[in-house]
């Protein structure tokens, strides 16, 4: 986690509200790999898979309301997934805060069936 005075990249994509979140939402298998480790396979639903999805598309930050902090917490947690969390500061005349940008530093790809079954 670092604090930058900076701008958040211009791919960074903002979810304003829960309809922003990729729309799949049924069960998925993952292959997730961290620097020099073996890939692990990971069956991921819901909010989980909507998540993930959203952060394999490229950095990500969102309003309070749709509050995605929790699930990239357990994804990290519980499924070892890396992801780095850059802060930049809010706009001081609108009075809104500083807030966090979320990059996945995990390699991780879709499986397909025949790939989680071997």
């Amino acid at each position: 986690m670092k604090t930058t005075d900076k701008k958040p990249p211009e791919n960074a994509r903002r979810i304003w509200r829960v309809a922003d979140l990729p729309q799949r939402r049924g069960e998925a298998w993952y292959g997730i790999a961290n620097y020099d480790q073996p890939e692990t396979a990971h069956l991921l639903a819901k909010r989980k898979r909507q998540v993930l999805d959203l952060l394999m598309q490229g950095p990500v930050y969102c309003a309070s309301p749709v509050r995605i902090s929790d699930i990239v917490f357990v994804l990290k947690r519980e499924n070892g997934l890396e992801v780095d969390t850059e802060f930049y500061p809010g706009d001081p005349e609108t009075g809104a805060g500083q807030y966090g940008v979320y990059f996945l530093k995990s390699r991780v790809r879709r499986l397909i069936r025949q790939e989680v079954a071997a």
